[in-house]
């Protein structure tokens, strides 16, 4: 009698490979000239290998290796990260948190006021003020179509009131050490393990303080009165002329991108406010379909060739291109996230002013219609929400909050009086 291992097949019975039990694992067989991901459309902005989609397990080097102070991972998809538009509720109706890497957001804008504008100086400023509040050059802005003026015109981060200020310097005076609290010993030790106890159970009960404090540079708040000083230099931001057309404009875009991502550390913001407008790009051949359609396809490529690394903004006024083949262009094919500023006509504006006349901070300006949410909108999730979102742009803040119908009370002083 002889004894054999487990498992193993005895001679002249068959081959293991012929056996099931012993091949569970057994490959799919592969069709010659059909790659992993043949057929695979993944929306813009998600990460790949050579074996599909990156999964929340299985994640690729080169993304776990870059670090930025302007990355956050997404909201809604925890594989993406995300850059702040720098301005936190644009932010969050963009359910990422964030505009998602390699991604491209749209802000039209009705009428002739300039709110689009504001929020693009403020994604600039975004990447300006992260360089600065780091020490190192982590970002690199290209705007379109803008002279080198315009970079003096990017607001400042937000001091806060009179109040906030004298808040914050008696704060820091108690926080420094004096001869009276070193003569405490062990009162000052107490004194400062409870409030270092006291900020962490604050802490700890907000997910939004918790995670602002682990991200401390990925979104500030900008003072739209001031004005960053000194100015941004060739180091930090890129002006591209229109001189040239739209074939121009794209290789001068793909030569910084090139240039400035050699750094392994640094992102690049690219920039394209009032995109169409006649007074930048003029009445000819800029503003035609197919020529327009062509320049944005252009920056689709451009923003896809490198992964993880840049993202897009651009404002347009969309009164001028209403019901164009344009508009209707960008909004479903080219932009990743559409939103779309709407101000209140000027009789709704006289109500509230009416219902809210002392409750001043309660008058909202406008509309923030969501068209398209970048990625998510591509996965075929409605996210196109109108009129549910209202905005008021004041000095420190813009301000976008859930919208409901200004009621006007009856005075309670001309009550009907009841006889008995």
């Amino acid at each position: 009698m002889s004894f054999r291992r487990r498992g193993e097949v005895v001679a002249g019975r068959g081959s293991a490979g012929n056996n099931p039990m012993l091949n569970r694992a057994a490959a799919a067989p592969r069709i010659a000239g059909i790659s992993d991901n043949a057929g695979l459309r993944m929306p813009p902005g998600v990460p790949t290998t050579r074996e599909g989609p990156i999964t929340g397990e299985k994640k690729s080097v080169k993304e776990d290796i870059f670090k930025h102070p302007g990355l956050k991972p997404s909201i809604a998809l925890s594989n993406i990260n995300c850059v702040s538009t720098g301005t936190k509720d644009i932010d969050t109706i963009l359910i990422h948190g964030g505009l998602p890497v390699n991604c491209s957001l749209l802000v039209e804008e009705d009428g002739s006021t300039d709110f689009g504008g504001v929020l693009m100086k403020k994604y600039v400023s975004e990447g300006i003020v992260q360089n600065r509040k780091t020490g190192k050059f982590v970002n690199h802005c290209i705007v379109v179509g803008m002279e080198n003026t315009y970079g003096n015109e990017l607001p400042d981060i937000y001091a806060g009131s009179s109040k906030e200020r004298k808040k914050k310097l008696v704060q820091e005076q108690e926080g420094k050490i004096s001869v009276s609290n070193v003569n405490a010993g062990n009162d000052l030790r107490i004194a400062w393990r409870y409030k270092k106890d006291a900020i962490a159970g604050k802490g700890s009960g907000d997910g939004n303080e918790l995670d602002d404090s682990k991200y401390p540079e990925y979104n500030h708040q900008f003072d739209i009165t001031t004005t960053i000083r000194p100015s941004p230099g060739a180091s930090e931001i890129s002006f591209v002329k229109l001189d040239g057309g739209f074939d121009g404009v794209l290789r001068d875009i793909k030569r910084i991108v090139d240039r400035e991502l050699k750094t392994e550390t640094r992102m690049v913001r690219l920039a394209i406010p009032y995109m169409l407008n006649p007074m930048v790009y003029g009445c000819d051949a800029l503003v035609e379909t197919h020529s327009v359609i062509r320049f944005v396809f252009g920056l689709r490529r451009i923003l896809n060739a490198y992964p993880g690394r840049i993202t897009m903004m651009a404002s347009l006024s969309s009164e001028l291109f209403e019901d164009t083949a344009i508009l209707s262009s960008l909004e479903s094919l080219l932009f990743d996230g559409v939103i779309r500023l709407v101000p209140f006509p000027h009789e709704l504006n006289v109500l509230m002013e009416k219902v809210y006349k002392t409750q001043r901070e309660k008058i909202k300006q406008g509309y923030v219609d969501v068209y398209r949410v970048p990625i998510l909108s591509c996965m075929g999730l409605m996210e196109r929400r109108l009129k549910e979102y209202s905005f008021k742009n004041s000095k420190s803040k813009f301000q976008v909050e859930q919208w409901s119908i200004p009621v006007e009370e009856e005075d309670v002083d001309e009550a009907k009086k009841t006889d008995f």
